[in-house]
């Protein structure tokens, strides 16, 4: 079509046509700039598509990486909620009453279960840190996924606050009984087995619970393991993980 035209343009030149001359030089820009324009259209309907086949694929491994997290928060929810009723079963041996009517080997099993561990998220973010950080994450179409995905982050953050007063309150519990009470006497009462004597076998554990410092220290532990159970921290999060599935089911392609 092009070539067409420059014979055109070169006959009228040739004729002295000046005006069909110009008639027919601004067709031919005419059809240059609708050749750039399609092909312009082109690339970007396939750089649309492709940007669409990356998307889906950050989608689809979301909600794989997501649906783990909310499976790990699942867990902890319920490993807190078994740790919250072991420190509140040991807060009744403050009781006189309650604690002459139990064995020392129950008396282990308690303190046992209390110290026993805490209770962490560790979430997986491999997808999420990737978008983030590759500067990907505007790759997601959805506005609001988007803003869900970039604050899952600091919500963890604020969790981390809380598992570490967690952990600070729980190792000064561990340093009272390792200074009132004995930790081999718990083992023993658990099924360990030590091969030697020792000047702690005849300590009897149940002296920690006449102890105040030991009780208030508890009663820190109890309120802070217990609020982590709540919206502001795993509860919260659960929620915010189910959101995000949600979301992510609604974005991809079936």
């Amino acid at each position: 079509m092009i070539k067409f035209f420059r014979k055109i343009r070169q006959k009228t030149l040739t004729e002295n046509k000046f005006g069909k001359y110009l008639t027919y030089a601004v067709g031919e820009i005419i059809l240059v700039v609708i050749g750039i324009l399609i092909a312009l259209s082109i690339n970007n309907h396939n750089n649309n598509r492709q940007q669409r086949k990356i998307e889906q694929a950050y989608l689809l491994s979301l909600q794989s990486e997501f649906k783990t997290n909310l499976e790990k928060i699942n867990n902890c929810l319920t490993e807190n909620h078994n740790q919250v009723e072991a420190v509140e079963n040991m807060l009744t041996l403050f009781d006189d009453n309650v604690r002459d009517t139990i064995s020392e080997k129950e008396t282990s099993n308690i303190i046992h279960s209390v110290f026993k561990g805490i209770t962490t998220y560790i979430p997986s973010k491999g997808v999420l840190t990737d978008i983030i950080s590759s500067g990907n994450l505007n790759l997601i179409q959805n506005e609001k996924l988007r803003q869900k995905i970039a604050s899952f982050e600091s919500t963890l953050d604020f969790l981390k606050i809380q598992e570490v007063s967690s952990l600070e309150i729980h190792k000064e519990l561990q340093k009272q009984l390792n200074e009132n009470g004995s930790v081999r006497k718990v083992l023993m009462n658990k099924g360990f087995n030590f091969e030697h004597q020792s000047i702690s076998d005849s300590v009897n554990n149940r002296k920690i619970f006449g102890l105040i410092k030991f009780e208030n220290t508890l009663l820190d532990f109890y309120l802070t393991i217990n609020a982590t159970n709540g919206q502001r921290f795993f509860g919260g999060i659960k929620e915010q993980i189910e959101q995000i599935l949600v979301d992510l089911d609604s974005e991809i392609i079936k």
